[in-house]
């Protein structure tokens, strides 16, 4: 019979794993990483698991190691995400990775959410194939603005390329639609 103090040493060891392996990963992660994040750590719960010989011992395994994807932030929030708000996030976000990664770090959360509002809004236009073009420019402008220092040129000039892209996407989907049909 397994010593209870060995166990429990070790459900301890992979809950204090679990723990660290989320603080280092307290960033935002795609659902991908998620998924394979939470394949790590299965084969240890599936241990604790096989190996418990009384009730509580299998409770105990299982409440070891906790679900990983709960301590993601970005992980709940990319499975609900449709892939037209996943589009207008790729082409918001193309060419800007170098700009986020040099913003201070009180910066990254307004313009992350500015970020996330402007896709919202663009994503409802595209969706209903009603687009305001004053509006995408307005929504995209507004949150360039959130860099601190940028250049009025660069604003306008990166403005212009996203929503010429996001037209684009448009009248992909206006084509799709039709061909559907």
């Amino acid at each position: 019979m397994p010593d209870m103090k060995n166990m429990a040493s070790e459900q301890l060891s992979g809950r204090e794993a679990a723990i660290s392996v989320s603080e280092r990963n307290s960033r935002d992660i795609t659902s991908l990483e998620a998924d394979e994040q939470t394949r790590e750590h299965l084969p240890e719960q599936k241990d604790a698991i096989l190996h418990a010989e009384s009730v509580s011992e299998l409770e105990a395994a299982q409440n070891a190691v906790p679900p990983h994807t709960s301590t993601q932030t970005g992980s709940s929030e990319a499975l609900g995400k449709d892939e037209v708000i996943i589009e207008v996030e790729k082409i918001l976000e193309e060419g800007m990775g170098d700009f986020y990664a040099d913003l201070p770090a009180e910066a990254k959360p307004l313009f992350r959410q500015k970020g996330e509002e402007a896709a919202s809004v663009i994503a409802d236009m595209v969706r209903s194939m009603r687009v305001n073009v004053k509006k995408i420019v307005d929504a995209i402008s507004r949150w360039l603005k959130t860099i601190p220092g940028v250049n009025m040129y660069f604003l306008e000039q990166e403005t212009k390329i996203k929503t010429d892209r996001i037209l684009e996407l448009v009248e992909a989907r206006k084509e799709d639609q039709s061909k559907a049909v």
